[in-house]
């Protein structure tokens, strides 16, 4: 599977149908999740974090699925010449939180909250929906071992509290040796 598969399929499984005219996924099946990018905007719309949500919704959040690194290995069956590749996609959601609220500590609650549904929404399918072999579970070699969560300081400057935390896991693909 081509990593263009495994980034697509990464970014609909957690911001549902793509939509080609604002080059985004704007159906999150995860609640407080507006949008789900392949890439970093040019124009960062605020509307955009709390796309879907009910109108008096106190934070929102924008995840950009980003595949830094890959590592593939070989897995010989059967001899020197049977086998299968094992590719290993590191995958990051970069999940931006836009707040509306008055303190920093209500913004980092409804980031843990959200941490919370990202990560049960990855173990009801370890294949995302069909993007990889398995996502999210333990792998020794070049790649990570479970869910890695690091969370920033959420900082509230003109009546807008803005955070960030990073979601880390590895996606594993095997194809034809």
């Amino acid at each position: 599977m081509p990593i263009q598969a495994v980034l697509d399929g990464t970014c609909r499984y957690f911001g549902g149908d793509y939509d080609p005219a604002t080059r985004t996924y704007r159906s999150s099946p995860v609640p407080g999740v507006g949008v789900v990018r392949r890439a970093w905007p040019t124009d960062d719309q605020h509307a955009d974090y709390f796309l879907g949500m009910d109108p008096g919704a106190r934070t929102g959040c924008q995840i950009v699925v980003w595949i830094p690194r890959q590592h593939e290995l070989r897995r010989a069956l059967g001899g020197e010449h049977g086998g299968v590749k094992q590719i290993v996609y590191e995958v990051l959601l970069h999940c931006y939180l836009r707040s509306r609220t008055a303190y920093a500590e209500d913004c980092q609650d409804d980031a843990y909250a959200l941490r919370d549904s990202l990560v049960e929404w990855m173990r009801r399918d370890r294949t995302l929906g069909g993007a990889c072999f398995q996502a999210g579970e333990h792998v020794t070699e070049g790649g990570a071992d479970g869910i890695d969560i690091e969370y920033s300081q959420p900082a509230t400057k003109a009546g807008l509290t803005k955070g960030f935390f990073e979601v880390r896991f590895a996606a594993v693909e095997f194809t034809e040796a």
